[in-house]
């Protein structure tokens, strides 16, 4: 079953109060709040555009999107997987790429789940081993990560 945008909303408000609607229909919503995973505290956006028909989707096309929106996510092409670990751009995405909290692939996330059960929590532990990679240049949260051609391909 989909949950429905006035659902996820409901349960996102009673586990993250912090997190407020900032635009809404039948079908999109996105959040803008806080989390503090360790030192630093993050603004971010979760958007959620809920599928129209089932059948006729692709999971990368409908899973909630999370930008970080302060601090400005730091780059470091040095870094092992740097510049930026785990996140997708694009050039109207590049200022605030989306994370890459799970992976479509192995069905880790679906329209079913509840926003403020998965991609709340996969934030903020993404947000956890940003920290230590920023402190050790490595990046410990494992994961795939496709290639921009997979990403493409899965697109069309």
């Amino acid at each position: 079953m989909i949950r429905s945008i006035d659902a996820q909303i409901t349960k996102m408000s009673e586990q993250y109060p912090q997190f407020e609607v900032q635009d809404r229909d039948k079908s999109c919503v996105k959040w803008v709040g806080t989390l503090t995973p360790q030192r630093k505290k993050y603004t971010l956006t979760i958007s959620y555009k809920k599928p129209l028909v089932i059948e006729h989707f692709k999971l990368v096309e409908v899973q909630p999107r999370v930008q970080v929106l302060d601090p400005v996510l730091e780059r470091h092409p040095e870094y092992e997987e740097g510049p930026i670990p785990h996140v997708y751009t694009s050039s109207l995405t590049a200022s605030f790429p989306y994370l890459c909290l799970f992976d479509p692939h192995k069905s880790e996330w679906s329209p079913s789940d509840w926003i403020s059960e998965t991609t709340v929590p996969w934030a903020s532990r993404w947000l956890s081993f940003y920290e230590a990679w920023l402190a050790t240049g490595k990046w410990k949260g494992g994961g795939r990560h496709p290639d921009e051609e997979t990403i493409r391909e899965e697109a069309t």
